[in-house]
């Protein structure tokens, strides 16, 4: 009983102690990790380019170079949404006015509270949440120079994560040196195979439902569908939560601006259609389930995120955590951990695509060479980290 409360103790310590460590390191840790995703993703990349002759330096900068323009494009094509979306912006607020105009009259007929206590009210609540317009201004700035920090220190660590890859991968083999090498190597390969996996299928999703979003849109007669599709998709970055306040904000963009409230329903409509979709096709089959969670650790890990980290910690949470289940899976003592957070149940299921190429080629993919294909994927990923 004494070693098994002892046990307890030890765990719950270092519980309190990680949790510490993550919220008060949150400036250092929250581009540390980002700048980790990303040093996964352009692994492959800067190991191509290794290929070619060039030097790890040179190959270092073109995968920064390459993520900059890519910001770059997001950016623009945001910015030039954002400036048509402007133009109806006198429409919007008209709309808007006029709506809150109804509104006040419905409450001034049915509660009773004039229109002018009701601006008064309303008034009150504005200045204390806002603590008048200098802190708003002073908070949006400070926000603006925080995300810019933080993709400043982003692209450093990555630059540095890619520019010393096998140092680091040496580093964990020798933390573990009493361990198996080849199988340290393995979880550092499966690691970042999942990292890779994982970005490269959530940017995949988000095209695709940015796609299907505007084309919903345009059809609906929406104007500014493409940023409102946009939006409603790169929300969905926040699992679960995301996908529901990126739904809002079309729908509600369409009971503003239209005179009737049928473009708002077929808007709902729309949203509830693609998000099934996105649930049972475009999640499961190009996100590709790669994290490998079960819904409560998705959901726990989403929720002590946002408490820990703010909206970053929603995002990243989810395939840290990930990994986490890959290091508990890998080491004995911590396998039960891997088996509650984990969901294998389709962990047999072939991939959309693999099912398409054997009905086309009338044969099924051998389960030995899927197992080689398997083991090559994660030595690649452990050489391209």
């Amino acid at each position: 009983m004494k070693e098994l409360l002892l046990r307890i103790n030890q765990n719950l310590f270092f519980f309190v102690l990680a949790v510490a460590v993550l919220y008060f390191g949150k400036p250092v840790l929250v581009p540390l990790m980002l700048g980790a995703l990303l040093a996964m993703l352009m692994a492959p990349v800067c190991q191509r380019l290794d290929n070619f002759g060039l030097s790890r330096a040179l190959s270092s900068t073109i995968c920064i170079v390459i993520l900059l323009i890519a910001f770059a494009i997001i950016f623009w094509i945001i910015l030039n949404q954002v400036n048509s979306f402007m133009e109806d912006i006198n429409q919007i607020q008209a709309k808007a006015k006029e709506m809150l105009g109804n509104l006040q009259r419905i409450i001034e007929d049915k509660l009773s509270i004039p229109k002018k206590e009701q601006d008064v009210i309303a008034k009150e609540q504005v200045e204390n949440g806002n603590g008048g317009n200098g802190s708003f201004a002073g908070s949006i700035l400070n926000g603006f120079t925080s995300v810019l920090t933080t993709i400043v220190l982003m692209l450093v660590y990555t630059f540095l994560f890619i520019h010393g890859k096998e140092r680091y991968e040496t580093f964990i083999v020798r933390i573990f040196h009493e361990e198996d090498t080849e199988k340290v190597k393995t979880i550092v390969g499966k690691i970042s195979l999942v990292g890779q996996k994982y970005l490269t299928g959530r940017v995949t999703s988000i095209l695709i439902l940015t796609t299907l979003y505007s084309i919903a849109l345009l059809i609906i007669g929406l104007d500014n569908a493409i940023i409102l599709g946009g939006v409603a998709a790169l929300l969905t970055i926040v699992p679960y939560i995301g996908t529901t306040l990126g739904g809002m904000f079309p729908f509600l963009v369409a009971l503003i601006t239209r005179d009737t409230f049928q473009p708002a329903l077929m808007v709902a409509v729309s949203i509830v259609v693609i998000q099934t979709i996105d649930n049972y096709f475009i999640e499961p089959n190009v996100v590709g389930g790669e994290v490998n969670l079960s819904a409560f650790a998705s959901i726990f890990s989403i929720i002590v995120g946002g408490v820990i980290w703010g909206i970053a910690g929603m995002i990243l949470f989810i395939p840290m955590v990930g990994i986490l289940k890959i290091i508990f899976d890998h080491i004995e003592s911590l396998k039960p951990l891997g088996y509650i957070i984990g969901d294998n149940g389709d962990k047999d299921r072939k991939h959309i695509f693999v099912r398409v190429k054997e009905k086309l080629l009338g044969k099924k993919e051998d389960p030995e060479s899927k197992q080689d294909l398997s083991i090559k994927e994660n030595q690649d990923a452990s050489e391209g980290f």
